[in-house]
């Protein structure tokens, strides 16, 4: 399991950033590129800790929510670029996040 690159500490992303508060317990990984980029996010650290309900609840949680999922996804990006470049990410990713609206 590579580190994430998107977190430091392990507590629910979505609590800290959208509310401010610190969730340690319960938590699940989420690979923020899902599907046949699950590998890019494994390998390259594209992933954070969520809390059940930000996880995997109906509602306002990653496998529910289109714009949380463009949310960790645009995250994820800017994340990346800070550590490598735009370039390299298009060659990896082939999507630019941060340029979708919705």
């Amino acid at each position: 399991m590579a580190k994430s690159i998107m977190q430091t500490q392990r507590e629910c992303y979505v609590c800290r950033m959208k509310y401010n508060v610190i969730t340690v317990t319960g938590l699940e990984e989420h690979h923020v590129l899902n599907g046949p980029l699950r590998p890019v996010a494994e390998q390259y650290g594209l992933k954070v800790w969520l809390c059940h309900r930000h996880h995997n609840e109906p509602g306002y949680s990653a496998h529910f929510d289109h714009h949380l999922r463009l949310y960790l996804k645009k995250q994820a990006q800017r994340d990346f670029e800070s550590v490598y470049d735009h370039r390299t990410w298009m060659q990896v990713v082939g999507k630019d996040y941060l340029k979708c609206s919705t």
